[in-house]
């Protein structure tokens, strides 16, 4: 087969020229490419041809026109389905954003650090439901579970302390030395690290020396001892605290050992979780002396009687080895439960009990604050215990002995403001003889010494001012009003200047007033930079005609000073209803 590459038509084999143009025909078999024709003689080159196989024309035209071409018809089948494709792309980008974010928020959400807020909001709730879901176990052989877990959240709901002490805890990974830590645990998503809030359980052996004792915790039955060798093995038990009480026959009397048990921390914990208490029976008496002034002395927790100036006499009660006894005290507002008293009960035994010959000295820890202020409360672990007497030139304040450190503190509350001492720590275990000096000056504390300077020489300079043979101008004034709060717009000092000073210069008969400072009596701090001064002053009048002067004694009972710029300055006198004349031999 040929075929005319002008005329585009078929000839059979045996044709060698187009009859239309008269063209030499070519072979229909040949590799030709219908997109690569000559635009000169129309013939079919090869694509790869550069150059007209016929003519030699230059085939590049060709070549860009159907790039053209094919860019033509694509941007035809953009803008034809445009819409589509800025969907699908608007579409894709959606998709990243929402997945770059997503991933954003899940980094952010299961954060070590949120988790642990989350864990923290729960243990706040102190719901028992709520945490059964939260949690898991420690213990294969407890399950999280409402009705056994209300021991622990009703411990967290009472003390503040430990919740707290727990809850900031988690911070430390894996501390299993803590009742509830934080165990890593897998991951979420396959992408962020899951934190598991694990519960350590605990076991309880209680043994005792007394068969048929019969066994009560929390008021739940545990079943009656069958020997005088016998052991209750209980649990797995929640932190928390627990009442432990064993009734039994003695003598023909009902007999019955306490035993309160706060379990947390797990403190007074073997190895493997558990912890012996000793239920065995012995019947002990005493008598207590201490420096303690007053408070209850407590046998397991229970009160087993009342100290009263430091003595009780004739205690008794049901000891067991393992059982504690302290002392609860009051002091002020501070209430402190002693740690446990070093007690041998086979030492008193109530078969051996003499009086007077049968004593425990309980010990106790002194506290011995020194300050310069002569108002204020001191104040121990944020409570107040005794206020300053000015009578007294030393304190001392006997506490019971604790394994916390006290916190020690002078407060100066006033009605605006409040002025404190630096916070001393004081850790009874530092100190061998049981006593600590403890500095709690305040600062800016005016002493007596200054008020009495100040004093003086207001006194002295008004001395001077009734008397004609000085000067008593403008200048002498402006001084004089620098002794008193607000200067010359003070009332006081307008009293002093036009009432006192005034009339005795103008007086025909007196000559002058001699004004001595006779004594401070008493400075109360009332503010910040206020103080209430107590004092007498003693003004002798001189006549002119009379050789005898006038000697009388006043006291301003509640002078109220002010500092100001570093400098004491009367703020007021106290008014009529705190000024009185007081004998004169009280003085001479």
């Amino acid at each position: 087969m040929k075929y005319c590459n002008h005329c585009k038509k078929e000839y059979s084999d045996e044709h060698n020229f187009c009859e239309v143009c008269g063209k030499k025909l070519v072979e229909k078999t040949e590799s030709h490419s219908k997109d690569n024709i000559c635009p000169n003689c129309g013939k079919e080159n090869q694509t790869t041809a550069r150059f007209c196989e016929s003519c030699g024309t230059s085939l590049q035209t060709s070549s860009k026109a159907k790039e053209k071409k094919e860019t033509s018809k694509l941007l035809t089948a953009y803008y034809k389905h445009k819409k589509l494709y800025n969907v699908l792309l608007a579409s894709l980008a959606v998709l990243l954003i929402a997945g770059v974010g997503l991933y954003k928020y899940g980094e952010h959400y299961y954060s070590r650090e949120k988790q642990i807020e989350r864990y923290q909001e729960v243990l706040a709730k102190n719901d028992p439901e709520e945490l059964a879901e939260t949690i898991v176990s420690s213990d294969k052989n407890f399950k999280p579970k409402a009705n056994n877990l209300s021991t622990f959240t009703n411990y967290t709901k009472d003390n503040k302390d430990y919740s707290n002490y727990i809850s900031e805890n988690l911070q430390n990974i894996n501390d299993k030395s803590q009742d509830l830590y934080l165990k890593k645990d897998g991951k979420y998503f396959f992408l962020f690290d899951k934190y598991d809030l694990v519960l350590q359980p605990f076991y309880l052996d209680v043994n005792t020396n007394v068969e048929d004792m019969q066994l009560k915790v929390n008021d739940k039955d545990e079943g009656t001892s069958d020997s005088e060798d016998y052991t209750w093995k209980l649990g797995p038990l929640v932190p928390g605290a627990y009442r432990l009480d064993g009734s039994f026959q003695s003598n023909g009397q009902e007999e019955e050992i306490e035993q309160k048990v706060d379990q947390v921390n797990r403190e007074g914990l073997e190895n493997d979780g558990s912890r012996e208490l000793s239920f065995a029976a012995k019947k002990v008496k005493f008598d207590i002396d201490s420096d303690i002034s007053s408070g209850e002395l407590l046998f397991n927790g229970q009160s087993v009687g009342t100290i009263e100036d430091g003595e009780l006499d004739e205690v008794g009660f049901i000891w067991n080895e393992d059982g504690n006894l302290q002392i609860k005290q009051e002091l002020g507002d501070l209430e402190l439960l002693s740690s446990p008293l070093d007690f041998n009960g086979d030492e008193y035994l109530e078969k051996d009990y003499e009086q007077n010959q049968s004593t425990f000295q309980s010990e106790s820890f002194h506290i011995i604050p020194e300050t310069n202020a002569t108002s204020g409360d001191f104040y121990i672990n944020d409570k107040k215990v005794e206020s300053i007497d000015n009578k007294k030139d030393s304190y001392g304040i006997n506490i019971v002995p604790t394994r916390r450190p006290y916190k020690v503190q002078l407060k100066q509350n006033f009605a605006d403001d409040e002025v404190n001492s630096e916070a001393e720590t004081v850790d009874p275990t530092d100190y061998i003889d049981n006593s600590a000096y403890v500095s709690l000056d305040v600062e800016e504390e005016i002493d007596e010494f200054e008020i009495e300077n100040r004093l003086d020489d207001l006194y002295f300079d008004v001395s001077d001012y009734t008397d004609e043979d000085f000067e008593f101008g403008e200048a002498e004034a402006k001084s004089l009003a620098g002794y008193f709060s607000g200067g010359t717009d003070n009332e006081e000092f307008i009293d002093f200047k036009d009432n006192f000073i005034g009339p005795i210069r103008k007086s025909d008969e007196k000559d002058y007033v001699m004004c001595y400072l006779q004594e401070v009596e008493d400075v109360k701090r009332t503010g910040e930079n206020s103080y209430d001064v107590q004092y007498v002053v003693n003004y002798d009048t001189y006549y002119d005609d009379d050789p005898d002067s006038l000697n009388q004694y006043f006291r301003y009972k509640k002078a109220n000073l002010e500092v100001e710029d570093g400098n004491i300055r009367i703020k007021d006198l106290g008014g009529a209803d705190n000024f009185e004349e007081v004998a004169a031999s009280d003085y001479e």
